[in-house]
């Protein structure tokens, strides 16, 4: 199985190279500021003991499905080896060309694009375009995040669709499910009568419960809503 100490000695030049980067979390690295929205790189291991995978991630931490954290949020991609090495999407231990190209490809794929996206509306506008994360975006997600932006509008409009499921007698399965579905009743009201006030306060509180007490904290700067 990759160890904690081959992602750790994967990450250190990583790290070294840019004092913008904290890790937190398991296997896990963070730009800093850490905001509304976090932006992250994942060292993750899979079946094969020898070869590990990389991706990145946009993380919005107000969502309420959000659980931890350290979810991966809905925006994000794999980091493929450069074309000239051999791999593709996987990184063998046994190849000691790895490090230099695990941190030229991240910086090319990931942090070149992560350094612009400075705010949290340019991380949710960045996510909702990007061809190749769109498909993984659902309503739920576009629920909060035209909240976040306040494009009350659209988010009354997805709203009117979600509603009734929320409201039937439908009884969820799990417990995350049903935080989720308490979680999305407390936006009705005050999303039909247009209240920003108390929809912003649900959503920097969402947030607050997602950071408080985690690694992450001490780089947190809670968001201004709307973002």
């Amino acid at each position: 199985m990759t160890t904690k100490q081959q992602i750790k000695g994967l990450y250190a030049p990583l790290l070294q190279a840019n004092p913008d980067l904290v890790p937190a979390g398991r296997n896990r690295v963070w730009l800093k500021p850490v905001g509304p929205v976090g932006r992250m790189i994942l060292v993750d291991r899979i079946s094969n003991p020898r070869v590990c995978v990389v991706s990145w991630h946009l993380v919005p931490f107000f969502m309420h499905e959000t659980r931890s954290w350290q979810d991966l949020g809905r925006g994000g991609d794999r980091i493929q080896r450069s074309a000239h090495f051999p791999g593709g999407y996987g990184w063998f231990w046994s190849d000691p060309t790895i490090y230099e190209d695990f941190v030229h490809q991240v910086d090319a794929v990931a942090l070149s694009a992560f350094r612009t996206l400075d705010t949290g509306r340019k991380c949710l506008e960045f996510a909702s375009t990007h061809p190749d994360r769109k498909g993984f975006l659902n309503q739920d997600w576009h629920l909060a995040a035209c909240i976040a932006l306040d494009e009350l509008k659209r988010a009354q409009e997805i709203w009117a669709e979600m509603r009734p499921f929320y409201f039937s007698d439908h009884v969820p399965e799990h417990a995350s499910l049903q935080r989720m579905r308490d979680r999305l009743r407390l936006l009705d009201q005050p999303l039909r009568a247009g209240n920003r006030d108390v929809l912003f306060a649900i959503l920097r509180r969402w947030e607050a419960e997602t950071i408080a007490g985690s690694p992450l904290e001490p780089y947190w700067s809670p968001g201004q809503y709307p973002l």
